[in-house]
């Protein structure tokens, strides 16, 4: 195990950064959507497995996709030879069951994916490239953007590979977007100290989940995270201005599980570390 979500507060969707021997996995009955992503070629490997009445064998290539949908019992997966780095993401089947009342389309379920092997999907690779890098490495907003790429993931999955797409487009209100964000940007500035979740934020905002991500993005021209991000920072600076205040307490108000990550999070961001920025304040 090279990363696991567990213990970061993930809400609707968990992932873990693995290495796999080779050798044969015992038979699984998943009760969450697994999606699972090769981010690095393992050469002269294949992944074997049996599930839905069919038989896949595919190369490990770097970008390589497998689908597991809920209750697709996998009887048989072998692994031809030691896979270097791979991606497991595991969305609740009640993150299909939002969807399906968001546009009330009942086909919309976490059972209707299709069992797929070797997809070449760039949305879907995208999506697994922010959430292994949140993995590896915490941010200040790093929890709305993995819950915002879920809800993005989720209706990928549900649009291009369900036994049948929802055909119902977005409807909700555009007319006084701008005075929703503002309510929500209001939210955020109240709550910056805990986590702020983008449903959260929606809900205030009287959106749907969507509907808002894309409007913030509109509206203030960065997304609801990237917005969360600076805040923090902001907050952050003007915390080390108290000389008296543990780095400690600044990290944790600042929205970091520990400094440890705020203070990488802080100099990849700034050029320097807390201490040393504290230290340049007149």
């Amino acid at each position: 195990m090279a990363a696991t979500s567990l213990g970061r507060g993930w809400n609707g969707v968990a992932a873990e950064l693995r290495s796999h021997p080779a050798g044969d996995l015992p038979a699984i009955l998943p009760t969450q959507m697994e999606v699972t992503l090769a981010t690095r070629r393992s050469p002269g490997a294949f992944v074997r497995r049996k599930g839905a009445g069919l038989r896949q064998r595919s190369a490990v290539e770097q970008g390589a996709i497998w689908l597991c949908p809920v209750g697709v019992g996998e009887d048989e997966i072998g692994i031809s030879a030691p896979l270097d780095e791979i991606l497991h993401i595991y969305l609740p089947a009640d993150r299909f069951d939002a969807l399906a009342d968001l546009y009330g389309d009942g086909r919309i379920r976490a059972d209707a994916i299709r069992y797929l092997a070797d997809l070449r999907d760039p949305l879907i690779w995208q999506i697994g490239l922010s959430i292994r890098s949140e993995l590896l490495r915490e941010t200040s907003a790093g929890r709305m953007m993995v819950e915002s790429a879920a809800l993005a993931l989720a209706a990928r999955l549900a649009h291009a590979y369900g036994e049948d797409c929802p055909n119902n487009p977005d409807a909700a209100p555009e007319a006084d977007c701008p005075k929703r964000i503002a309510r929500a940007i209001d939210f955020i500035r109240d709550n910056l100290e805990r986590d702020i979740s983008v449903s959260e934020l929606a809900e205030v905002a009287c959106l749907s989940p969507f509907h808002f991500a894309r409007m913030f993005k509109r509206v203030m021209g960065k997304t609801p995270h990237g917005f969360v991000s600076a805040e923090r920072f902001e907050l952050a600076r003007r915390l080390l201005g108290d000389p008296d205040m543990p780095l400690v307490t600044v990290a944790h108000r600042s929205g970091f599980s520990n400094q440890a990550a705020f203070s990488t999070a802080f100099k990849r961001a700034m050029g320097c570390t807390p201490g040393d920025y504290r230290r340049r304040i007149p």
